[in-house]
């Protein structure tokens, strides 16, 4: 079912997020073989849609909001469409998980590039200032 889901999403380039259930997102996880990051709201890890479609899948951890507030939040995260904001792909919604799919972004999140370890390479001011601009223009765009 959901590779035919995807497919007509990507071939008509509607990309509605689609509602995976937990089992699905250990499979496309690797069970959560690959992680990426860990922020305020948990952890996120690479994953591999259907599709072939690479995807950011953030598993938010303690996750208090119940089903509605939940599809409430996916339901205003879907209807931005930015070229400087990431966009949503999919959620769970299951018992007490809750999962955000996000486009894969292969060059990693933006505070990596901007706030390098020692020994990384570092932007230069004019790319610093491209970035900032784009960024702006995201915020201004959700405003």
């Amino acid at each position: 079912m959901y590779d035919t889901i995807e497919e007509f999403l990507q071939s008509n380039d509607n990309l509605m997020p689609i509602r995976y259930s937990y089992s699905e997102i250990k499979k496309i996880t690797n069970d959560f073989k690959e992680k990426l990051g860990e922020g305020g709201f948990g952890s996120v890890y690479k994953g591999k849609l259907h599709s072939g479609r690479l995807a950011a899948i953030k598993i938010l951890s303690n996750s208090k909001a119940n089903e509605q507030d939940c599809t409430n939040k996916v339901d205003t995260i879907e209807r931005i469409y930015h070229v400087n904001v990431v966009q949503l792909i999919g959620f769970t919604v299951e018992g007490s998980m809750r999962d955000l799919i996000y486009e894969f972004m292969p060059n990693g999140s933006l505070d990596k590039h901007v706030f390098p370890k020692q020994g990384s390479v570092t932007l230069s001011k004019e790319k610093m200032f491209d970035i900032s601009l784009g960024i702006s223009q995201g915020i201004d765009y959700l405003h």
